[in-house]
């Protein structure tokens, strides 16, 4: 079956169902060349902390058993050796790997190996069964358990239905997952053969729920190989392992460049927010600089802290670059700093009065020097479609900037004719535009003036 590696066929009991916050109660290994067992390991463990007493009901192992049985760090050792060059199998592979890769670094042993799930090997080579828990499995396999919840017993059983899966393995299943060293890594839930279809190319990646739902959208220069990152590494957090537990499906959908591949995530996010979703929240704008008129009806410019349905007329990531911009306004259109008020921290707002004494100024005179600054950002309005490559040859991609906001993106025929927005833009592709998504296309269109078509004002 495999001439260089032997298998370490494993199971553990636990205190509790996450690495991070629980310990090791017994561990077994079995030692399997292929074709027989050729050795065997077995032992409590002391896990220096309580066991529930429901995980005590559960496997039998009670506080007394344990008391006198080593700790994991004087016999991390012996489990270093006896795993180090074999391929790992379990039942639910990642829950056992994770608890020895967490409790052997903190013994002071960096370990890592290929691995081999019998549940998802199961699914694969004897397809149609109900269940392929252990114990059902087990059972609907003849496949006797002594001692189950026990880790020998439930190894032995392990080791018995491997040998099952390497006999009716007529395709090299096995063989061709340890070549890949890849599909062994991915949740029991998702399919090899789904993941097998992930192109090796620019775009965004959905995990979904078991109902489907999604619960995090990611970018990638290479969608694939982005994927396989999340499930690789020795991270044994709960909110890592509860993540990896949750994905039952993957989607994707090409993009051609990295730009859309950054639209397309956050437009996702901001249509489904997905729970584990987070960093988007802080692209956000904090600061914006608003138009009203008070009682008296002066007009007035002021910088505020951005809200929700507050319209601005520029929008900043902090305090000094809008009261800035607001200082420039003053000076290039000699408005009166009395009725232009600047962010203060702890003041929230600041009116900043003229350092010398004004005279009043009548509403119209101070208005229409308002009113050429406010129709001075106003012809600052960009309107210009972005054109770039699409996901194949025979494609280009389009972003569509109306009036300073983003419109819609799509992809187009490259050999399209077209002569305005309207050529192009279809009402599927209009999408959500916030204000991280706007400074991505003006950041890029700024650096490639090549690609950019501008589009006469309305």
């Amino acid at each position: 079956m495999n001439k260089q590696k032997d298998f370490a066929i494993v199971d553990i009991e636990t205190t509790g169902s996450h690495a991070s916050g629980s310990r090791i109660t017994e561990i077994a290994i079995v030692i399997h060349n292929g074709k027989k067992i050729i050795d065997r390991y077995e032992t409590l463990i002391n896990p220096d902390c309580p066991i529930p007493y429901n995980i005590q009901v559960l496997t039998g192992i009670s506080p007394e058993m344990v008391e006198s049985a080593p700790r994991f760090e004087d016999i991390a050792e012996d489990i270093f050796h006896l795993l180090q060059g074999k391929i790992f199998v379990a039942h639910n592979v990642n829950f056992d790997f994770s608890f020895i890769v967490k409790e052997l670094k903190q013994a002071g042993y960096e370990w890592q190996a290929p691995k081999l799930c019998t549940v998802r090997l199961a699914r694969k080579i004897i397809p149609g069964y109900k269940s392929y828990s252990l114990g059902k499995l087990c059972a609907q396999l003849d496949i006797s358990i002594q001692n189950r919840h026990r880790a020998m017993g439930d190894t032995e059983a392990t080791v018995k239905l491997f040998e099952i899966l390497l006999k009716k393995d007529t395709d090299n299943y096995i063989l061709q997952s340890i070549r890949k060293n890849t599909e062994h890594r991915l949740p029991p839930q998702v399919s090899g053969e789904d993941f097998a279809k992930i192109p090796e190319t620019t775009g965004i990646y959905l995990f979904r729920n078991k109902k489907g739902k999604i619960i995090y959208v990611g970018k990638a220069l290479n969608i694939k190989k982005r994927i396989l990152s999340h499930f690789t590494g020795s991270n044994t957090s709960l909110q890592r392992q509860e993540f990896i537990r949750n994905i039952s499906s993957i989607d994707f959908q090409e993009s051609g460049t990295e730009l859309m591949a950054l639209l397309m995530e956050c437009q996702l996010i901001k249509k489904h927010w997905p729970v584990y979703n987070k960093a988007l929240k802080k692209y956000e704008p904090k600061f914006v600089l608003v138009h009203y008129q008070d009682i008296r009806g002066y007009d007035r410019l002021a910088i505020s802290k951005a809200m929700p349905n507050l319209l601005g007329l520029q929008y900043f990531e902090t305090a000094n670059q809008a009261n800035l911009y607001l200082s420039n306004l003053i000076r290039d259109f000699n408005l009166s700093p009395a009725f232009c008020t600047f962010f203060s921290p702890g003041n929230e707002t600041k009116t900043i009065k003229s350092e010398t004494k004004e005279s009043p100024q009548d509403i119209i005179s101070s208005n229409q020097l308002m009113s050429s600054a406010i129709d001075h950002l106003s012809n600052f309005n960009r309107s210009f479609i972005l054109i770039d490559k699409g996901r194949r040859y025979e494609e280009q991609s389009y972003i569509y900037y109306k009036e300073n906001k983003l419109f819609a993106l799509g992809f187009i025929d490259s050999t399209l004719q077209w002569h305005a927005a309207e050529d192009i833009v279809s009402y599927q592709d209009k999408c959500i535009s916030n204000y991280y998504m706007q400074q991505l296309v003006l950041d890029y269109a700024i650096k490639n003036p090549d690609k950019v078509y501008n589009l006469p004002r309305p």
